[in-house]
């Protein structure tokens, strides 16, 4: 019964957790032939700014395996992703994910596993949905 007084609200944000380990899944995906030339590593900063705000920013680190040819290279950096930027990579992959407006709440780390708490517009949850379909 809950259903019929929640089609009643509109949302104003919608919230994930994604689990670490199911980025650098993600992030395999995204670079495709290019996942075997290198390895992922996930991480994130922790940002204050003036206002003792905080923020997160992810970081994507490739590591190349040994012996890369230069076409190797391309093709890595074909993807999208770029080898030694593990802050763009990490924003690459993130906008990919959620779209321009995203932002990363919270990390949590638990014997479980590492997390990102990440918030979206429920407006641009809508318009991701419908552009999948």
């Amino acid at each position: 019964m809950p259903a019929h007084y929640l089609n009643q609200l509109v949302p104003e944000d919608v919230v994930y957790l994604l689990d670490l380990r199911e980025l650098k899944d993600l992030i395999q995906e995204m670079l495709g032939e290019a996942s075997e030339f290198v390895t992922v590593e996930i991480d994130w900063d922790k940002i204050n700014d003036n206002y003792n705000t905080s923020a997160f920013r992810p970081m994507v680190m490739l590591k190349e395996t040994a012996n890369l040819t230069e076409e190797n290279r391309h093709t890595i950096i074909n993807t999208g992703f770029g080898l030694g930027q593990p802050f763009n990579s990490g924003d690459y992959a993130m906008k990919r994910i959620f779209g321009e407006n995203y932002t990363i709440m919270a990390v949590t780390e638990d014997e479980d596993g590492d997390f990102f708490t990440v918030e979206i517009p429920f407006k641009d949850f809508v318009k991701s949905r419908q552009e999948t379909n």
